[in-house]
């Protein structure tokens, strides 16, 4: 399977549009958000996914409750709290915004997951500790770097790549 993974819209309704197109474009079964979508604004976009989205809470998702309200609404969408322990296609995914700049490292350290995702560094990262593979989409919004970028991986090969917007 396909899953679309991006962190940091920062309620760039553009980037969060460009971003489904890119994510639907690719038939993506999945999309994971590893937190800072800001508003439920934002989030309520995101209904329009034709698959299920699974997001984690970030420094900036100041208003969780209407966030959480909204994503009930979609049906589609589920969001946890500041970390996700993820059963997907047989590998173990956890996800964290990344702010507590030990959560990733703690996590890797750990060895129980696959694969980690995460966000706040709005800079794209691919790479592996030990076994774990870590994934940092960088910043959908492309407000801080000028460079909005998402994530996709294949379950079955974990074949990850950095994809650019275009918005």
């Amino acid at each position: 399977m396909m899953i679309g993974i991006l962190a940091d819209t920062h309620d760039n309704r553009p980037a969060i549009r460009e971003a489904i197109n890119r994510f639907v474009s690719l038939d993506t079964g999945l999309v994971l958000h590893a937190g800072d979508i800001t508003t439920p604004q934002s989030l309520e976009i995101f209904c329009d996914l034709p698959c299920e989205m699974i997001g984690v809470f970030g420094n900036c998702d100041r208003q969780q409750k209407r966030i959480r309200e909204t994503a009930m609404k979609c049906g589609t969408i589920r969001v946890e709290n500041r970390v996700a322990d993820l059963s997907i296609d047989g590998l173990r995914v956890g996800m964290v915004h990344g702010d507590d700049p030990g959560s990733v490292l703690a996590l890797a350290e750990a060895a129980v997951f696959d694969v980690i995702i995460s966000g706040h560094t709005h800079r794209p990262a691919i790479r592996r500790s030990g076994e774990t593979l870590l994934i940092n989409p960088g910043e959908a919004c492309g407000e801080r770097y000028g460079e909005p970028t998402v994530a996709i991986l294949d379950t079955d090969t974990l074949e990850t790549e950095v994809l650019s917007l275009s918005f």
